[in-house]
């Protein structure tokens, strides 16, 4: 890899087929039109491909499996100990997220806790508002609490007009 590539980690792409797994038609078709026949957990992927694959589910199966993708994302993924509730967790998206992707222009996601029961996240990564909403919800879920999500009115990812700011309760 060079400095310059944008670069997706398959463990974090992998997710979608854990989130799909009850369809292997559906999935293998996904992946057939992307040109590849798996996805590798210790595979570097050009971003934009992995990009465009999730906006691709969206299209084919739906904006709700595209949450369940990012939910299970959170599920599956392994934290360290001192991520130890929901603040922590969310705290520490960005990290995780640099852990699975890498190179100039990837995007960032920034965290503001408000109060002990909310929070407000800006994702300028280049995925779906979709996805971004699972990985909310799987962190609360996490820790047991069921998220609240309110989508801030000036942007979205989805339409190109600046990134996603979501406001969170739980």
């Amino acid at each position: 890899m060079t400095v310059e590539e944008k670069q997706y980690h398959g463990a974090a792409l992998n997710s979608f087929i854990l989130a799909l797994g009850h369809s292997e038609v559906v999935i293998n078709k996904l992946l057939a039109d992307a040109g590849v026949d798996r996805i590798d957990p210790d595979t570097w992927y050009d971003f934009e491909w992995a990009s465009g694959l999730y906006f691709k589910i969206e299209a084919e199966v739906g904006r709700s499996a595209v949450i369940e993708v990012g939910r299970k994302m959170i599920e599956t993924a392994d934290f360290p100990p001192d991520i130890d509730g929901i603040h922590s967790l969310l705290m520490s998206l960005d990290h995780a997220y640099r852990l699975n992707a890498r190179g100039p222009g990837i995007g960032v996601i920034t965290c503001t806790l408000e109060d002990d029961y909310s929070a407000t996240l800006v994702f300028t990564p280049r995925f779906p508002c979709a996805l971004n909403l699972g990985i909310i919800e799987g962190c609360c879920a996490r820790h047991g609490a069921q998220a609240l999500i309110e989508h801030g009115a000036n942007g979205c990812i989805d339409t190109d007009d600046g990134p996603c700011t979501y406001h969170v309760s739980w």
